[in-house]
């Protein structure tokens, strides 16, 4: 079963102990507001011993009472915003007494890929028990009754069920839009802070309830006007590191582009510790770019499945109908299927070890203590051109190694090697745009652009090799194979052409966007 999810657009107010929520019906666009019944909400929040879930701003729990009884797990998405996964309740564990057994408690199973980049193996247990007595205000526009929004005015009790906290109570105003217009929020907070309500101090019940042991959320690196090295270094890298962790849950789950997205993190990741290499620890840098490899080439084998399928079915789809001998689609898509479930197979133990775990353990320590040299403390506006320039020359001499080589097989893996020095450049030049502006940002088109060229060269090589394949396994079933030879002889025309062509094109752009003191590509 998958959970249900949908977008949270609410907002939190504080206010004096069993404050009654003020008139609505003069709000603008709200024709009608029904008050609902009170009732009572008993909800049990879980999280690890270090408060991992709570120091990433997530809430895990299981709620019974209201209309949406279940376990809820809600993670930030932007101010006012929480992404919401719903999931039954399913089987209660009780005591003999008939009483809930907390400490039996399971999280469903479609709800622990979403937490796992956060929690990593360890136990997930109850943190705190909030009940709340609920009074809801219904908002409604219309004769069709449009369902705007909701306001509702709790009075919570807070209960600890793990050492370190102490019990409380608070009474709170939300309102949570449904299919009213976010101008309502600014109207109904209007209201709301001239009853006396103050904006909340906390983002939700459970940092409030968790009081002094609440974690701090990380430190945001900003880059300031006149940053320095190390400053726009950091902000690359704990945009990265975030970008990591929120691809995790999608690539478990084989949700669309996840792979990908997560892929193109790891390898972005290992090209800033290359890149400002110089400013870090190198045991630091060296021991993660060496971690971040191994993740990388474990999500490159679904990665590649799922181009590689792509790639082929519309190879055969371009072929006129007499030419495609016997079940090709047919056997393209049996045969990648299977390729593509052993790969994330794969994947999903490797991101459900504990050396993975220990990566981001190591990344979030990075993120937050960063290992930094005297030079981080520089300008940036003298370092990072610098840093940029090294990225340069090592495709530059990829470049030159690939241009003298005969041997084809070796100048494939030159080509190669360009490729690899394009995307690093690229990647490296997106990283500086605070400091060098629309030069950082046309190089990295440039490189991408090359990187592209290549990639579909590359992308080509490996398709032949799978064509071959494909054939051989077409024949064991009994099936031609003279529709395999000829994609593969197309492959092979068309490689051609791009390496000559496109290749050169390519590099031409990205050798216009070097920057002063830069040797040409």
């Amino acid at each position: 079963m998958t959970a249900t999810e949908h977008q949270e657009i609410e907002r939190k107010y504080d206010v004096a102990g069993g404050a009654e929520l003020p008139s609505l019906v003069t709000l603008p666009g709200v024709d009608h507001v029904e008050v609902r019944p009170a009732e009572e909400l008993d909800a049990i929040y879980v999280d690890t011993a270090d408060l991992a879930l709570a120091r990433a701003r997530i809430t895990l729990r299981r709620r019974t009472g209201g209309k949406d009884a279940g376990w809820h797990l809600k993670l930030p998405a932007r101010k006012d915003v929480r992404r919401e996964l719903h999931a039954p309740l399913g089987e209660e564990p009780t005591r003999e007494d008939g009483s809930l057994d907390l400490q039996r408690l399971q999280v469903p199973a479609e709800l622990l890929p979403h937490v796992l980049a956060h929690t990593r193996g360890r136990d997930i247990t109850p943190v705190v028990r909030l009940t709340n007595q609920r009074t809801t205000a219904e908002l409604y526009a219309g004769e069709q009754r449009t369902f705007l929004a909701e306001v509702c005015a709790d009075r919570v009790t807070a209960t600890p069920l793990r050492e370190g906290l102490t019990a409380s109570a608070w009474s709170e105003w939300e309102v949570e839009l449904v299919d009213g217009p976010l101008s309502l929020l600014d109207a109904v907070e209007g209201v709301l802070l001239a009853a006396g309500a103050r904006p909340a101090s906390g983002p939700s019940k459970l940092v409030r309830a968790l009081g002094s042991l609440a974690p701090r959320p990380v430190a945001i690196h900003a880059v300031p006007d006149r940053p320095t090295a190390g400053q726009v270094m950091m902000a690359a890298l704990q945009s990265t590191v975030e970008r990591l962790k929120a691809e995790d849950a999608g690539a478990r789950l084989s949700a669309p582009d996840a792979v990908h997205q997560m892929r193109v993190a790891s390898r972005r990741l290992r090209t800033l510790l290359s890149t400002y290499g110089p400013l870090l620890d190198p045991d630091t840098t060296t021991h993660l770019r060496e971690e971040l490899k191994v993740l990388a080439e474990t999500l490159g084998g679904v990665r590649d499945s799922e181009v590689m399928r792509e790639r082929l079915l519309a190879l055969v789809e371009a072929q006129p109908a007499q030419a495609v001998l016997g079940p090709v689609s047919e056997r393209i898509e049996a045969e990648m299927a299977k390729d593509y479930a052993r790969a994330h197979a794969r994947l999903v133990r490797g991101l459900e070890h504990e050396r993975y775990y220990a990566l981001l353990d190591a990344l979030d320590e990075l993120v937050a203590t960063p290992p930094t040299t005297p030079l981080a403390q520089e300008k940036a506006q003298l370092v990072v051109p610098r840093l940029l320039g090294r990225d340069w020359r090592r495709m530059r001499r990829a470049v030159v190694q690939a241009t003298r080589e005969d041997d084809p097989a070796r100048a494939e893996d030159a080509l190669h090697e360009v490729r690899k020095g394009a995307k690093r450049l690229r990647y490296a030049a997106e990283s500086t745009g605070v400091v060098l502006g629309l030069r950082a940002k046309q190089l990295a088109r440039s490189a991408a652009a090359l990187s592209e060229v290549l990639g579909e060269h590359q992308d080509s090589v490996i398709t032949q090799e799978a064509i071959r394949d494909l054939g051989m396994r077409a024949q064991r079933h009994g099936e031609p194979s003279f529709t395999y030879g000829r994609l593969e002889g197309i492959e092979e025309a068309g490689r051609g052409r791009l390496a000559s062509k496109g290749y050169r094109k390519a590099l031409a752009d990205v050798r216009r966007r070097r920057l002063k003191g830069w040797k040409k590509v």
